[in-house]
């Protein structure tokens, strides 16, 4: 990086701080959903609740415990995590927008004592070796210039026998440079998905042993066209809210991004643990 260039963490904060209300497309979550099958009835919404909770058991929580949540967005697993489970949860942004608006919900939901929301960068946590009992990264690797180093971050602040939890995007039939570049064009600058075999060699490479990588790109594939089913219900509030130019800005960009994740990218859930 030279010195006139900003810091990709800082990109990637300001784009989410422009976005704002966006968030309500996928109900204040940044993720995609979990359909069980064919015969799912599950709306877009709770398919995402159910992607959440999906994960959520995957962390081991119990009352009482610590869990770092990176790439937290406005919190709404945090939320969940905390009703739920009765832990105390830090989730870490690069959004400043990100920050008060998880407050707000966090507030709102009566569980503000319980979670912390920091504004900071993944590539270097600001906290000590061993603060946590569990660690998630929920479609947040996506944004790291560095995974390796995101990576050796979440190894080095959890406790050992503590729970390291990815849930991402892989490519599963390679991209073009042209589709690649369209990736790292989004509002949002992600990088190019990586083959499911190469995340897992990543994550045992920062020192984690991986318990599990559940391969499940066809039970989250329902999430692109439900997007534009939940755009057609909420579009006109997301104008009033924000302006036609921002929306329709947005809606441009996906209609071109989208299809991409649809015909080319999977989604791997990693459970990992650090050894003592």
């Amino acid at each position: 990086m030279t010195a006139t260039q900003t810091p990709q963490a800082e990109v990637i904060g300001k784009a989410f701080d422009e976005m704002g209300e966006l968030v309500e497309i996928q109900g204040g979550s940044n993720h995609v959903g979990w359909w069980s099958g064919d015969d799912d009835e599950a709306t877009f919404l709770e398919a995402i609740n159910h992607l959440t909770e999906l994960v959520g058991e995957r962390l081991r929580l119990r009352r009482g415990r610590q869990l770092l949540d990176i790439g937290c967005g406005v919190a709404q697993p945090a939320i969940r995590y905390a009703q739920r489970y009765d832990v105390d949860v830090t989730g870490l942004t690069n959004s400043p927008w990100q920050v008060a608006e998880a407050n707000r919900r966090t507030k709102a939901a009566g569980v503000h004592a319980q979670i912390a929301i920091d504004l900071g960068d993944a590539a270097a946590l600001p906290y000590a070796d061993e603060s946590f009992d569990a660690v998630l990264s929920f479609q947040s690797l996506q944004h790291a210039a560095d995974r390796g180093r995101w990576l050796r971050e979440m190894a080095r602040v959890v406790r050992p026998g503590g729970r390291v939890v990815l849930a991402d995007f892989v490519e599963e039939i390679p991209l073009s440079e042209q589709e690649a570049e369209i990736l790292f064009g989004n509002n949002v600058p992600m990088e190019r998905p990586l083959p499911y075999a190469q995340v897992v060699d990543q994550v045992r490479e920062s020192g984690l042993a991986v318990d599990e990588a559940l391969s499940c790109g066809d039970r989250i594939r329902r999430s692109y066209p439900a997007y534009w089913e939940r755009i057609g219900r909420i579009k006109q509030d997301l104008v009033t809210t924000l302006g036609e130019e921002r929306v329709e800005s947005h809606l441009q960009f996906m209609q071109t991004m989208l299809p991409i994740y649809h015909d080319k990218i999977g989604y791997v859930i990693i459970t990992a643990h650090r050894p003592h």
